[in-house]
């Protein structure tokens, strides 16, 4: 059983307010619950309808498929929705070491979670977001991350503060802008450790964050469309980079 106030706590952790003031966010469905049962975040409940089952859950609270309509997000709720811990602190390896992304102002959750998933794909160790980025924690990037948001650390950092310790720490390693104009990526000389930096598709980068830009990179058009979603973009010169 699940009481009104669970019901209240469960669907407040959609607002980002709630998410960090209780420190928690939710994670809906059995592929994403499953994966999430692989990681080291830590559950504090699963509420499942009955016919859910993992062998690495040792307590559900059953709930009706009404109530889980209540506490869910999806417009087709999908058996079984955890209530989870935010870490304290990401465990980051090798910082410095690869490509890391920067991520300038991205804000479409959907676009976020799309880019988790492919650094995932790719290889990527650590994804850094300015603090005007939408959270990691918000349950539409849970969901479009496809369960690489328990494995890649995303942290969130005042801009001009990462990116002068970036270069102090790691001074031979460029820091790459992806532009509307700059070399072409096709030719473009992909180091294996550097800085990749993107904008949203309506801003690109701002100025403040290009003063710290050694080098630009650009994906050639070929074509009429206006832009390039930044979470193909991602693919693309990630890809790049992997091949190089």
């Amino acid at each position: 059983m699940i009481s009104r106030n669970e019901i209240k706590y469960i669907k407040d952790l959609s607002r980002k307010s709630n998410r960090f003031s209780e420190g928690k966010f939710i994670v809906e469905g059995e592929k994403l619950v499953n994966e999430l049962l692989q990681s080291n975040f830590e559950i504090e409940a699963i509420y499942a309808v009955e016919g859910w089952s993992n062998s690495l859950v040792e307590e559900v609270v059953l709930i009706s498929e009404k109530d889980l309509e209540r506490i869910s997000q999806l417009k087709t709720p999908n058996k079984v929705l955890a209530v989870v811990k935010m870490p304290e602190f990401w465990d980051i390896e090798e910082n410095g070491k690869g490509l890391t992304l920067f991520l300038d102002t991205i804000n479409d959750p959907g676009n976020l979670g799309t880019i988790i998933r492919t650094a995932d794909w790719f290889g990527i160790k650590l994804i850094v977001c300015t603090q005007q980025s939408v959270d990691v924690f918000n349950p539409k990037v849970i969901q479009s991350s496809m369960g690489s948001a328990f494995r890649i650390p995303v942290e969130y950092v005042n801009a001009n503060e990462f990116l002068e310790e970036y270069k102090i720490q790691n001074p031979t390693h460029p820091i790459i802008g992806a532009a509307m104009e700059g070399d072409e990526l096709g030719k473009f000389d992909f180091p294996k450790d550097a800085l990749l930096i993107l904008g949203s598709e309506s801003h690109g980068i701002h100025e403040d964050i290009k003063q710290h830009v050694t080098q630009h990179v650009t994906i050639p058009k070929f074509g009429q469309a206006e832009s390039l979603n930044v979470g193909m973009a991602t693919g693309i010169l990630l890809w790049e980079w992997k091949r190089k």
